[in-house]
């Protein structure tokens, strides 16, 4: 069998930034262990696996990273259907599809500007208890880095679809010059049943900067995250942040890496949506 493969740089509108994401527009025929072995051999944070749509969806989507199965990838969904659309798969004058995700039926919607937007799930709050030692020490920071005024006093879990830890620190400094143990950080996600860490601060100006650390999933960092951005828009909803009723902002995420990305996050009640743009970088065929 030989399929159509892709990559998509997500949340830029440049090529060689943002997050690469590898698409497999249509993944019919493929097998659950297809899927993991094609992810693996793409070597990217995640693989997206698109199937026909049914009742009450327009396509089906399947999230792999290098080592496992997940519900839900903001980068790959913003690079799927850019893809899709720009292949000629979805009908040009529609705006509003509807993706099945592990994480539920989920929303996406095409601005006049190629941006797309999806729907996260409602943000919730996730009763854990974090040890902000063993968090700090993971980070390779000091327990008094934690915490950031105005914006979230100590860290949380927070959820849109995935599960991860909201990290406050006391400035971007810290956030850029993070040390991390990725083993100790793997261990204490595993510990608590998370996918990673979401560290973020804000500069003088006001933008939130953030990191995505993951390595529980094999992902040491990767250069913009969609889920754990929208799951920080409805923490910081929650903090009261919003103006009018809603929390509108865009997370940089990547710079430090070289790829830089621009997420876009809007909160209004229990609605989430996360948005950017994407580019086609590579095109080919895998054989299976």
């Amino acid at each position: 069998m030989t399929k159509k493969i892709y990559q998509v740089d997500a949340f830029t509108d440049q090529p060689f930034a943002g997050n690469p994401a590898g698409v497999v527009p249509q993944a019919q025929g493929l097998r659950e262990e297809d899927m993991a072995l094609i992810a693996r051999e793409m070597n990217l944070s995640e693989t997206a696996f698109v199937f026909p749509g049914g009742e009450g969806y327009d396509f089906e989507v399947r999230f792999f990273t290098p080592t496992e199965e997940v519900d839900l990838c903001g980068h790959a969904t913003i690079g799927t259907f850019s893809l899709l659309r720009d292949l000629g798969l979805l009908d040009p004058g529609k705006k509003d599809w509807v993706q099945k995700t592990r994480a539920g039926l989920l929303s996406l919607r095409f601005l006049e500007d190629g941006t797309v937007l999806m729907e996260q799930a409602p943000g919730k709050k996730v009763p854990k208890d974090l040890d902000p030692t063993r968090l700090a020490q993971a980070l390779g920071l000091e327990e008094e880095d934690l915490g950031l005024k105005g914006y979230l006093d100590q860290a949380e879990v927070w959820s849109t679809g995935l599960e991860d830890m909201m990290v406050p620190l006391a400035s971007v400094d810290l956030l850029k010059n993070m040390q991390v143990d990725m083993e100790a950080l793997a261990a204490y996600s595993r510990d608590l049943d998370l996918v990673g860490a979401h560290v973020f601060s804000v500069d003088e100006d006001g933008e939130i900067w953030t990191r995505n650390l993951a390595p529980a999933v094999g992902i040491p960092e990767e250069a913009a995250t969609g889920t754990s951005n929208g799951a920080l828009g409805a923490c910081l909803f929650n903090q009261g942040l919003a103006t009018d009723g809603v929390l509108s902002f865009v997370a940089r995420q990547g710079d430090w890496m070289g790829r830089p990305s621009r997420i876009q996050v809007q909160v209004k009640g229990q609605e989430v949506w996360v948005g950017g743009k994407a580019v086609k970088v590579l095109e080919g065929e895998i054989d299976i």
